[in-house]
């Protein structure tokens, strides 16, 4: 199968770039026909713009299915860890869809219906019914690393389907067979990866810019393609393994640089000291099955407490978030304007732990000219921060 890309060195026009990546593939007029409903499942799991796939992608490709004569429909679920509403609102989702007067569809409050996963004993999840009642579905994934399945690229994006009890599921009893296995039951018929910025962690971590666009017909091929630019041999993550496995002619395919720019020496920049390497050390796999019982217990939380989850609670204390320091805080009140939850109590001095926890965006942190609020958990690139300036 045929991957093609490219990587651009400066600033370049989103919409040209796109179209010149899709002529090789026939053009988007081959895949996409006069009313045709298409599903767009881009990458929104948290309010940051690095971590999820950009916005002028997402528009440049609704804008190119209309030129089609399609039915756009933008669709996505942050899941556990952060309210996907709200970080709609946050990144601007909700706007670009009212601008490019097309249907955005939060799945947490979709109908969801059952499928069987095929190569997992035809194990059942649920996915939204939009999902079955669409003509074509085009995956749009943010290039990552994942501090459990080592990559999230194209086959990782479609768990963003999956409602929460099908997530619980598949982590307490096989993540990484759970992918694969979604990856072989939900086809896209077109997969475009942002590689713009690449983050060392699915949200938190440390980024460098790629500039990086690819763009195939296939989910297996695609992943397989971009593993270089996480500086990780896609033999060592599971999920890309056993698709290749199934589909073994798949990892067959021909790469076309529609920038005609040799990339060698960006690969080498970017995959040299950028990340950490944690290898399958028994630190990695004490991290790998706490989290697994994390969500076993999960289950039986939440079938005592039905609609109700410990994964965000276990994320906010255990996890990254904001710390105000009252004894620095003068209360200025410019936190009050940068928090998008109405978080802060200023005259408490405190943070809302409640309000906070879906969101965890940091916005206050730059905000306040006393430094009083920090970040308390694992370390946080600092660009993170800046970012919300």
């Amino acid at each position: 199968m045929t991957v093609v890309y490219s990587i651009e060195s400066g600033m370049d026009n989103t919409s040209n770039r796109l179209q010149s990546l899709l002529e090789p593939l026939g053009g988007l007029g081959k895949l996409v026909r006069p009313g045709d409903r298409v599903l767009i499942k881009p990458n929104l799991v948290a309010p940051f713009p690095h971590a999820v796939t950009d916005l002028s992608l997402i528009a440049s490709l609704v804008e190119q299915i209309y030129d089609c004569g399609g039915k756009p429909i933008i669709g996505e679920s942050s899941g556990f860890e952060f309210d996907t509403e709200t970080t709609f609102g946050i990144l601007g989702i909700n706007d670009l869809a009212r601008r490019l007067n097309v249907q955005l569809v939060n799945f947490e409050k979709e109908a969801f219906v059952p499928i069987k996963l095929e190569g997992l004993g035809r194990r059942e999840v649920q996915i939204p019914r939009i999902v079955l009642e669409t003509d074509k579905l085009i995956n749009i994934p943010k290039l990552k690393r994942h501090s459990l399945t080592k990559a999230t690229i194209g086959i990782k994006n479609l768990f963003g389907f999956l409602d929460y009890t099908s997530r619980r599921s598949l982590h307490a009893f096989g993540l990484e067979r759970g992918i694969f296995a979604l990856g072989q039951t939900i086809i896209p018929d077109l997969v475009i990866v942002d590689g713009s910025v690449v983050t060392a962690r699915a949200v938190y971590g440390q980024q460098t810019k790629l500039n990086l666009l690819a763009a195939s017909q296939n989910i297996t091929s695609m992943d397989v393609f971009c593993c270089q630019y996480l500086n990780l041999n896609w033999r060592d993550v599971e999920h890309i393994k056993f698709s290749v496995e199934q589909n073994p002619p798949s990892l067959q395919f021909d790469t076309i640089n529609v920038s005609k720019t040799n990339d060698n020496d960006i690969r080498r920049a970017y995959t040299a000291p950028f990340i950490r390497e944690w290898n399958d050390s028994l630190s990695k796999k004490i991290h790998r099955l706490g989290y697994q019982a994390i969500y076993f217990f999960d289950i039986i939380y939440n079938r005592i407490r039905k609609h109700h989850s410990i994964i965000p609670v276990l994320h906010y204390y255990f996890g990254i978030r904001p710390i105000l320091h009252s004894k620095r805080c003068n209360e200025c009140g410019h936190c009050l304007s940068a928090c998008p939850v109405n978080a802060i109590h200023i005259h408490e001095r405190r943070i809302d732990a409640r309000r906070c926890m879906p969101v965890r965006c940091l916005a206050c942190i730059p905000a306040c000219p006393e430094n009083a609020i920090s970040v308390r958990g694992r370390d946080v690139d600092p660009s993170m921060i800046q970012t919300n300036e």
